[in-house]
């Protein structure tokens, strides 16, 4: 009664309901899966001046390294990123590129 779990999902066997993650968690968890040495791409909302985002997991110091970069004439990335932050956290990056409006890209 008071202060006992009940556990009747368990004992009726149904199955347990998964939690159901948020954009920024599944994008978290996309950055976190990348391996050392590799890099996944974002682009952000129209109106940013350099709209793509590359997230860089390194294999020394910081965890993870973001470049970003403008667009040419075709809409396409530049090829001439800067370095912009220095991170240790996925979910810290994904916060920063969700509140931009920011989707997975692939060239």
């Amino acid at each position: 009664m008071f202060g006992k779990k009940n556990d009747s999902a368990t004992v009726t066997g149904e199955p347990e309901k998964t939690k159901k993650l948020s954009p920024r968690e599944v994008m978290a968890q996309q950055i976190d899966a990348v391996e050392p040495g590799k890099e996944i791409s974002f682009r952000l909302g129209q109106i940013y001046v350099k709209p793509y985002i590359t997230v860089v997991r390194n294999s020394a110091g910081k965890k993870f390294t973001v470049f970003q970069d403008g667009k040419d004439a075709a809409g396409n990335p530049a090829g001439k990123r800067g370095k912009f932050w220095d991170c240790d956290k996925a979910r810290d990056i994904a916060n920063w590129i969700a509140e931009r409006e920011g989707t997975s890209y692939r060239a």
